[in-house]
């Protein structure tokens, strides 16, 4: 679990130009503390340089996390998706863990012109296979599904919330921004953050909303949810100070992951705010 709040980019600092097993370093020396690395559109780094990331990460003492593909789908249509998004999802778990990594974030799925039951239940047995490979093969990193900001996709907050109730080392990944464009724009004040954490605690205890992964950034959104992430301070949504204050009153110590077009430089901005709320603990 994160010993203090911990915040950093989705993938490499914009201003770094070097490979991702330098990233730790940057990173630290930016006064951040936490690294997703960005599988998304495959997971493309060799089993060595996974190992010397971790070891570097272990050295500055960054949070590592993984970020699997986004054609990730466990309720397709098409059998062959799913028994692929089977290893997609096993492969980033893999490479995740010989990064040192805590936690694999993924999509679950589309509803794929399904119910959204069926879709939910197709997607639960998905993952317990992985799980359950990853098991027996003595593979230790969290799976964490994430909230999605498309309503075409399988993942709301209370979806994301069953799948975690009912597979074995599952850990909830909550985008807020993903949430509030899928909810219509529903995070606006301190109690609007406070219940999601308050639902989380509630269905699956404490430590899952003390030590919460997550994603922040402002985003543009519609009729069907999402379209695209901004910069902070681009006068969109959510607000990201009643989150800080929310954080710091209840003490939790949750992983912040920036995905705005500037990653590092947003994370830091957050870290500030942070700060004015009352936390000393960086």
């Amino acid at each position: 679990m994160p010993d203090k709040i911990r915040l950093g980019p989705a993938g490499n600092p914009v201003n770094h130009s070097g490979s991702s097993t330098g990233a730790p370093k940057f990173i630290s020396e930016e006064g951040l503390s936490a690294y997703e690395y960005q599988g998304t559109r495959g997971v493309r780094i060799k089993e060595e340089n996974a190992r010397k990331l971790g070891e570097n990460a272990d050295k500055y003492d960054i949070w590592v996390t993984i970020h699997g593909q986004y054609w990730i789908n466990f309720a397709s249509q098409k059998r062959e998706t799913i028994e692929k998004s089977k290893e997609r999802l096993f492969k980033a778990a893999r490479i995740g863990a010989l990064m040192n990594g805590h936690q694999v974030v993924f999509h679950p799925a589309y509803y794929s012109d399904r119910g959204k039951e069926e879709a939910l239940k197709l997607a639960i047995e998905g993952i317990k296979e992985v799980v359950q490979k990853l098991r027996n093969e003595n593979i230790d990193i969290l799976v964490g599904p994430e909230t999605s900001g498309k309503k075409t996709q399988l993942g709301s907050l209370d979806e994301i919330i069953q799948i975690c109730r009912e597979v074995p080392t599952c850990v909830p990944t909550v985008d807020f921004a993903h949430i509030h464009a899928r909810e219509n724009g529903v995070l606006e004040g301190r109690e609007d953050y406070l219940k999601i954490f308050d639902r989380i605690e509630d269905a699956l205890g404490s430590e899952a909303a003390q030590d919460l992964h997550t994603h922040f950034t402002e985003l543009e959104y519609g009729e069907k949810g999402e379209k695209k992430h901004l910069t902070y301070g681009s006068e969109y949504s959510p607000p990201f100070r009643p989150l800080a204050q929310v954080i710091v009153e209840n003490r939790y110590t949750p992983v912040i992951i920036s995905e705005s077009p500037i990653l590092d430089k947003d994370a830091l901005k957050f870290k500030e705010i942070i700060k004015e709320s009352g936390y000393e603990g960086f």
